[in-house]
């Protein structure tokens, strides 16, 4: 149902239209809850406000800003911005992956990491996924300065995933024992502490019809049956609904068969650097997966960011160090595995550059503004009104807006 604060209800107002983009609607969350709440609570009680048990204190910082603007340009505020962070945290992950690798495969993973799949982009409310991504390459970076640790402590202030970033960096301190470790490790507490205390006490609760899973096996093969697949070829080629049911099982083999073509040429070629790196990235993606996945009980789109990017960032390492392989041979160019496999996620990149979404379709964000503004001019008394932003008003999601914005 949707919600009606200060005002009667005004999803009827704003029809949907087909060709509204990222510029002129806004994503599910980040109008009901952080433009609602940026523009009806201080900005320092907004900015600590739970959302779904836990908290997304960087994602409300920059509705806190973008609230201090005319409300007609959040829409397009929130595309921007978004688009500009996922972008830098781009190139953050290119320059770790560059420490790490050649230029060719680093440039692949920056570029994937920019345009990750599964998700809604151009939405505040999804930069948990990327930043979370991005944080995991600022550990896995051999030096500690203020990005290095600074991007894995924002991704673990912005959402309880970014608490799976505690164990790499546990392990990266057991296992170097340096002081670069042990900095990393310490800029994720506050973080981790803030998503954990609150909801282990009770002071947050989850919800939104979870419905998890506690049987290990069931959510591994969830994992190797869903998200592997999808992971290294898109869920565009594996979207329901699966009418060739023989057609949907050689897709689902063929994505599992990549990464183990993958790492039976580098184990061949003993390139023990790059299977190094590749477990750890996969670890990592199994990790999250696992987690997303027994949470919910049922695998969703956006999930797939920190199951794809992590594994797909593993097949480049991997498809690196089978080079030497192949240079054996002598009869292939010796860039022949990475390139094959960069030209494959070029095409999946492609594929699902644009996921479809219930933002399709979904009410233009300037028409349902000047229909909140001409209610509030009429009705003197009237301190809220609700502004419908989803495609069906049955979904109930309405951004709550303060009349005295729009008189």
């Amino acid at each position: 149902m949707a919600r009606r604060r200060g005002g009667r209800r005004s999803a009827g107002r704003a029809r949907p239209h087909p060709g509204a983009g990222a510029l002129d609607s806004i994503w599910a969350e980040d109008g009901q809850n952080f433009l609602t709440d940026a523009l009806n609570r201080p900005w320092y009680e907004a900015i600590l406000t739970p959302f779904n048990g836990y908290f997304h204190v960087v994602a409300r910082i920059c509705w806190a800003g973008i609230a201090l603007f005319p409300v007609e340009w959040a829409a397009a505020l929130n595309a921007v911005l978004d688009a500009a962070i996922s972008s830098l945290l781009g190139l953050a992950v290119h320059g770790a992956a560059r420490s790490r690798l050649d230029r060719l495969p680093a440039a692949v993973i920056g570029v994937a990491a920019a345009l990750p799949m599964g998700f809604v982009p151009n939405a505040l409310a999804q930069l948990q996924f990327p930043l979370v991504y991005a944080g995991l390459w600022m550990l896995l970076w051999r030096r500690a300065n203020l990005l290095t640790a600074g991007l894995p402590a924002l991704a673990a202030l912005n959402s309880m995933l970014g608490v799976l970033l505690v164990p790499v960096a546990l392990g990266g301190l057991l296992r170097y024992r340096c002081r670069e470790w042990l900095l990393k490790l310490l800029a994720l507490v506050p973080g981790a502490l803030l998503q954990l205390v609150p909801l282990l006490t009770g002071a947050t609760r989850r919800g939104l019809g979870e419905r998890p899973e506690h049987d290990p096996v069931a959510v591994a093969a969830m994992y190797l049956r869903w998200g592997v697949p999808r992971a290294f070829l898109g869920p565009a080629w594996l979207a329901p609904p699966d009418d060739d049911v023989w057609g949907h099982r050689a897709l689902v083999a063929a994505g599992l068969l990549v990464p183990a073509v993958l790492l039976g040429v580098a184990l061949w070629a003993r390139a023990y650097r790059e299977l190094r790196l590749a477990a750890v990235l996969a670890g990592f993606a199994a990790l999250a997966g696992a987690v997303q996945l027994a949470a919910h009980g049922f695998g969703e789109d956006r999930y797939l960011v920190l199951i794809g990017l992590p594994n797909v960032a593993a097949g480049v390492c991997l498809a690196a160090g089978a080079q030497r392989s192949v240079r054996a041979l002598g009869c292939v160019h010796r860039s022949t595995p990475l390139v094959v496999f960069a030209t494959l996620v070029a095409m999946v990149l492609a594929a699902n550059l644009r996921p479809a979404s219930p933002r399709d379709g979904g009410p233009r964000w300037g028409a349902a503004v000047r229909s909140a503004r001409a209610e509030c001019l009429v009705r003197p008394g009237l301190a809220r009104t609700g502004v419908h932003i989803a495609q069906w008003p049955v979904l109930g999601w309405e951004a709550v807006l303060p009349c005295a914005r729009l008189r």
